[in-house]
């Protein structure tokens, strides 16, 4: 009897024992599953990230720990991840709209678009709030301009507007200039000339998919100037740019090459020709920064005392938000003169910032753009024995009305003052022009 008493007691104490442990399992999994959420909810996603990485043997297939996981992985852009402790969940319960949505959305940014799209519909099935219905709509936009960026894309414009220069010429307004040696009487064509103009532009544009990570496209343009009173300053460039554009994890990297050629009063006037490269990265939702690099070889016909090579650097920062998209631009190049000696004052370096602004509202785009730099030239002007440094700001304000599909109707005006210390060198000139530009 005693015997039984003690078995007794002991199988007591390995069910209390058992319970215990289990009750503190249990607990563990309450405490790590609440302490994901919260992570995520305080959108600290990479710790979430982390952790749930960690405690995914043990929890996987709880619907609240997959979730919050798979939020975590989405956010921090581990989207295999993201995509399977998502699918777990919809696999449990179909019928949540939320889990599905993200797992559409991971799908998207996975570039995955036929499956996103299928889960965007089955949404669209349920019947959504009006606020979810929009917001798929718009991913379904952006599917089908990804989807189309994964075929062949060949595209033309035709740009045609008339307008008011002040100053078609880029000259000084004094009529006289002072130098170490006297002051000199300008003639008319060395001084700011005012007149009415027509423009046109006409380009064609091609990509070609290599891969789906992989493409190469090209682009030509060409843009003629006609001003009304007189041929000595009309103005004609043609474009040429080319390049390979690879799709990396988390961003996009592009190196091609570019072709201009300017032409003045008919007559070839100036040729660059040179490398870029490109680096675009997805920073943050709606941010994404971008790094420039180029060299360019000027050349200037019947004058190589003019003729520079340039090395320019840039950063970028495009920020969309609504219907506001913003960017902001820092810059610098060091452009030494190719010929030297005689030349050398021809050679600068500068330094700039850009920003722009455009607001979407629906068939309206107005638009902002700003810009300053400062320019120092590298030896002493021949003429003026001093060297030249100019500050140069522009700003441009326009707006665009989509009258058609295809056609697009624009004003703009705008803004530039070259502030120089060599006087001969500054002027300001205002700019208004509308017209209508054709997409085929």
């Amino acid at each position: 009897m005693n015997g039984m008493k003690r078995v007794g007691v002991r199988a007591a104490g390995v069910l209390a024992a058992g319970l215990l442990a289990a009750t503190v399992v249990s607990a563990q999994q309450v405490d790590t599953i609440n302490t994901l959420r919260d992570l995520v909810n305080q959108g600290q996603y990479q710790r979430a990230y982390e952790l749930g990485q960690a405690a995914e043997e043990r929890y996987e297939g709880r619907a609240e720990f997959d979730f919050h996981y798979g939020l975590a992985a989405l956010e921090t852009g581990n989207y295999p991840e993201a995509i399977f402790a998502l699918e777990r969940v919809v696999f449990a319960r179909p019928d949540q709209l939320r889990v599905r949505l993200e797992l559409a959305r991971a799908h998207f940014l996975a570039g995955n678009y036929a499956a996103a799209e299928r889960e965007f519909n089955r949404v669209l099935s349920a019947d959504p709030p009006p606020s979810v219905r929009a917001n798929v709509n718009r991913f379904m936009d952006r599917i089908q301009l990804a989807q189309a960026s994964q075929r062949r894309q060949v595209r033309g414009w035709l740009d045609v507007r008339v307008g008011h220069d002040t100053n078609i010429n880029s000259a000084t307004s004094d009529s006289t200039i002072s130098t170490p040696i006297g002051d000199f009487e300008l003639v008319p064509t060395g001084q700011e000339i005012s007149d009415e103009y027509a423009r046109f532009e006409v380009g064609g544009q091609w990509r070609e998919p290599l891969t789906k990570q992989s493409s190469l496209d090209a682009r030509i343009s060409y843009e003629h100037k006609e001003n009304f009173s007189g041929s000595e300053f009309d103005l004609g460039i043609g474009r040429l740019d080319g390049g390979y554009t690879r799709n990396l994890e988390h961003g996009r990297v592009r190196v091609g090459a570019r072709l201009q050629q300017v032409m003045l009063s008919n007559s070839r006037f100036q040729n660059s020709y040179g490398l870029v490269a490109s680096y675009d990265r997805a920073l943050a939702p709606g941010w994404i920064g971008s790094l420039t690099g180029a060299a360019t070889a000027l050349r200037y016909k019947g004058d190589s005392l003019r003729d520079t090579n340039q090395f320019l650097a840039s950063a970028a920062v495009l920020r969309s938000r609504g219907a506001v998209t913003q960017s902001l631009s820092l810059y610098g190049a060091i452009e030494p003169s190719e010929e030297g000696g005689r030349g050398k004052h021809n050679g600068r370096d500068f330094v700039g910032a850009f920003y722009g602004a455009q607001f979407d509202a629906g068939r309206w785009g107005p638009y902002l753009r700003a810009g300053v730099q400062r320019a120092e030239y590298r030896d002493t002007h021949p003429v003026f024995a001093r060297k030249r440094k100019d500050t140069t700001l522009t700003a441009t304000v326009g707006t665009s009305l989509q009258v058609a599909d295809a056609f697009h109707f624009h004003v703009e005006t705008g803004y530039t003052d070259v502030d120089s210390n060599l006087p001969v060198f500054d002027y300001d000139r205002w700019l208004i022009e509308f017209g209508m530009r054709f997409g085929f």
